[in-house]
């Protein structure tokens, strides 16, 4: 299929790209001038120069297209709203107009798992389960990813486009910029630690299988209209995560536990300090945002995309940390 990419040269996106290149499509990314592209060169991929949040720069990425893969997201733990807005919100708003306007038939948008509400994590998370409806001060990346999807749904119900929603857990992979590198970044500073038990179940799934998801919803009929949760069923817990980055890093494992609580109230410091302290608008070392992706209780169901689609998951916990390593160290 001749396909487009927003976000390709982000973490979820480049694995969504090198997937549909192995598999023969014709794949176009829509880029900025100022990203780095050495990698979507390497695949061959065509490069056309545009921004979600410039929705003139659209048409021309749109044209010709089959599908329409929408990965492009701000994707972050801190800063404004307005750039979260931007980018997320507004940025999706364009991409949904453009692909009307151009004529393309499908479009496969990537929300998270971080919509649904936090006390329905007390249970087994479907696609069913409530979304979050009161989100927490400075939360503003669920908060767009939220407004973002709802926009989504929105265009497909309404008969507009026919759009298929995967909502990933915690993504693990190569080109990661963000957090694993931060997780890293904090088993070797002097803050090491636990997040409380650190017995937590984790919702881990490798970037690849997520990608082969995407491309599962965004070419089958069937799923037009469907969200579907995209996690691994292993037993991953927040402990084992971390001795694993600290075994294939070569680093030490903690050797500490600090109580949630008190850790949580630390990040809450940090943040406050970097908005109204003398580190203003320096990024903080925990954010709340980061103790709460790895020091929850997530339990989520990804059986319909297993029944409905055929998806599973190939890569465990341990290889992807493994190559997560590597690609860091390169």
């Amino acid at each position: 299929m001749r396909a487009l990419v927003t976000g390709a040269t982000g973490f979820l996106g480049s694995h969504i790209a090198e997937r549909l290149v192995a598999r023969g499509d014709e794949v176009r990314a829509l880029v900025r001038s100022s990203s780095d592209t050495a990698f979507l060169q390497k695949l061959g991929v065509e490069l056309v120069t545009g921004d979600v949040t410039d929705p003139q720069s659209l048409a021309p990425a749109m044209a010709g297209m089959e599908v329409v893969y929408h990965a492009a997201a701000r994707v972050a733990d801190w800063g404004p709203w307005r750039d979260f807005e931007r980018v997320t919100v507004d940025g999706t708003r364009n991409v949904l107009n453009a692909t009307i306007q151009a004529g393309v038939p499908r479009l496969l948008h990537v929300s998270t798992d971080g919509v649904y509400a936090l006390s329905a994590f007390e249970g087994v998370v479907t696609e069913d389960s409530p979304l979050e409806k009161h989100f927490g001060w400075l939360d503003y990346y669920r908060r767009s990813k939220l407004a973002a999807e709802r926009l989504a749904r929105r265009y497909a119900e309404e008969g507009k486009l026919a759009i298929t929603i995967v909502r990933p857990g915690l993504l693990f992979g190569e080109r990661d910029r963000v957090m694993f590198p931060g997780i890293v970044a904090f088993l070797k500073s002097g803050s090491a630690a636990y997040l409380g038990r650190a017995d937590n179940p984790l919702p881990y799934i490798y970037a690849g299988d997520v990608a082969e998801a995407c491309i599962a919803g965004a070419t089958s009929d069937a799923a037009a209209g469907r969200i579907y949760n995209v996690v691994s069923d292993e037993p991953v817990t927040q402990q084992a995560v971390f001795d694993a980055i600290a075994d294939a890093a070569g680093i030490p494992k903690p050797k500490r536990h600090i109580p949630i609580r008190l850790i949580y109230a630390m990040a809450m410091g940090m943040e406050a300090w970097c908005l109204f302290g003398r580190r203003r608008k320096a990024h903080p070392e925990i954010t709340r945002f980061g103790v709460i992706l790895l020091a929850y209780n997530f339990r989520e169901d990804a059986s319909r995309l297993r029944a409905e689609l055929g998806w599973a998951p190939k890569v465990p916990m341990q290889e992807a940390v493994k190559r997560c390593v590597d690609a860091l160290e390169r």
